[in-house]
């Protein structure tokens, strides 16, 4: 088994609109669905993103950041097990931020960047 990274884009603008009621409904969903793949036996690791961080260059450079635009935000990650990307997408399609927004999923390179 391989470990996949599923990061979680955009939802900003949605999530944004959800009353107090309905985003702990949604949250609820968030939860549920990791606490579903851990009684199966497929742990989930992850969690929430700040919104502002720095972008670090080459010479010591820092500034204030990321700036993108709303829907290309990274809000969290997620990471899971799984035996191919095929697996991994089924597993991530059943996600509930896919009502707000997208998830890119990747493999964890095991040794450095791979395909």
């Amino acid at each position: 088994m391989a470990t996949y990274l599923g990061l979680l884009r955009g939802g900003g603008d949605e999530q944004a609109k959800l009353s107090p009621d309905e985003a702990q409904r949604a949250l609820e969903r968030y939860i549920a669905w990791s606490e579903e793949l851990s009684v199966a036996g497929n742990p989930v690791g992850g969690g929430g993103l700040s919104r502002s961080g720095r972008v670090l260059r080459n010479g010591g450079a820092a500034t204030d950041g990321p700036f993108t635009e709303a829907s290309e935000i990274i809000g969290g990650f997620l990471t899971i097990e799984a035996t191919d990307l095929d697996e991994a997408e089924k597993i991530f399609g059943t996600h509930p931020h896919l009502d707000y927004g997208r998830i890119e999923v990747r493999k964890v390179g095991e040794r450095g960047c791979e395909d």
